[in-house]
C-alpha cells in the first residue's frame, strides 16, 4: 500500500507559502508566488486559532486547522468528503504503516538468502534505507542557521537564513520579523502551532524524510519573505512573499461544506 500524495502536496505548498488571516479587518492573508512558475501562488488564511489553506495546484482540495482542538481536516471537493486528522487517528495510521514496514523488511531479509550477489546488494541498500527512515531523527530534522547577510525582497530588508539538513544547505530563507510584515502575534502563534502539528504528522507518516519540512519555520516572531530551495536540484525554485492583506474572513470559510461526508483516515491516505 502507498501513502497518497494529497497531504504531502498540501504540506509542501504550505511550507512554500506561510500565509495567514484573522478577524474584523485584522485577519491576515499572505500570498507567495513562484519565480520559476508565476502561475503557482499559494495563500493561507489565518483567523484567530483557525487556518485555511488552498493549494492552486490541487484546487479541489483544501485543508483546515484548529490550533485549540489540535486537529487538521482535509477536504476533498471532488468526492465531497473530508477526513479529520487528530492524535488518535494518526497513531492508528502510524501503527498500520509500521506493521507494513516490518513485513517489507522481513520479505527483503528472506529474499536476500537466495538472491544473487547483485540482487543482494540492491536489496541490502533498500533495507538500510527503510530501517534508517523507520528510526526517525534524534533531533529536529531541519536546523536553521541565521547568517550576517542582509538582502532586500519586495521592499523588505531581510536576513538570509540557511536551512541545514545533515550538514547540507537545502534552502535559503530570507526572514523578517512578523511585526515588520504586519502579522499579529495571535496569528503567528497559530502558524507556529500548525508547524508543530504538521511536523508531527509528517514524521509519523514518513519518519526521517525532510522533503516537506523545509519551509514552515518554528517561530512566533519571524516569517520568510523569500524561500529559495536548493536541494534536490530537480525542485530548485524560489517563492517570494508578494502580498500581505488585512481583511475580514467569515467563520464559514473555516467550516466543512454542508453535505460532505466524513471518510476514515485509511480511505483518505491509503490506496491498495
Amino acid at each position: 500500500m502507498n501513502i497518497r500524495k494529497n497531504f504531502a502536496q498540501l504540506i509542501a505548498a504550505i511550507g512554500l507559502s506561510l500565509t495567514s488571516i484573522g478577524s474584523v479587518q485584522a485577519d491576515i492573508s499572505l500570498t507567495y508566488q513562484s519565480l520559476n512558475y508565476p502561475d503557482y501562488r499559494s495563500t493561507i488564511l489565518v483567523k484567530n486559532q483557525y487556518i485555511r489553506f488552498e493549494n492552486p495546484m490541487a484546487p479541489e482540495f483544501f485543508m483546515l486547522f484548529d490550533s485549540e482542538q489540535q486537529h487538521m481536516t482535509l477536504v476533498d471537493g471532488s468526492r465531497q468528503s473530508y477526513t479529520v486528522l487528530d492524535r488518535e487517528t494518526l497513531d492508528s495510521l502510524s501503527e498500520q504503516i509500521e506493521v507494513t514496514r516490518k513485513a517489507i523488511i522481513a520479505e527483503l531479509e528472506t529474499g536476500m538468502k537466495t538472491a544473487s550477489a547483485e540482487e543482494k546488494a540492491q536489496m541490502a541498500d533498500i533495507l538500510e534505507q527503510i530501517k534508517s527512515l523507520a528510526q526517525g531523527p534524534e533531533k529536529a530534522l531541519v536546523q536553521y542557521q541565521q547568517t550576517s547577510v542582509q538582502a532586500q525582497v519586495n521592499g523588505y530588508n531581510c536576513t538570509v537564513t540557511q536551512a541545514i539538513i545533515n550538514t547540507e544547505e537545502h534552502a535559503q530563507l530570507c526572514v523578517v520579523s512578523a511585526k515588520k510584515a504586519g502579522i499579529p502575534e495571535e496569528e503567528m502563534a497559530t502558524l507556529e502551532s500548525f508547524h508543530h502539528f504538521s511536523n508531527s504528522v509528517h514524521q509519523q507518516l514518513n519518519p526521517g524524510d525532510s522533503t516537506e519540512l523545509l519551509f514552515v519555520m518554528n517561530s512566533k516572531v519571524q516569517i520568510p519573505v523569500s524561500v529559495k530551495r536548493l536541494l534536490p536540484i530537480s525542485a530548485q525554485d524560489e517563492y517570494q512573499l508578494m502580498q500581505v492583506k488585512k481583511l475580514s474572513i467569515p467563520a464559514s470559510a473555516f467550516s466543512i461544506p454542508n453535505g460532505y461526508q466524513q471518510k476514515d483516515i485509511e480511505d483518505a491516505f491509503i490506496v491498495e
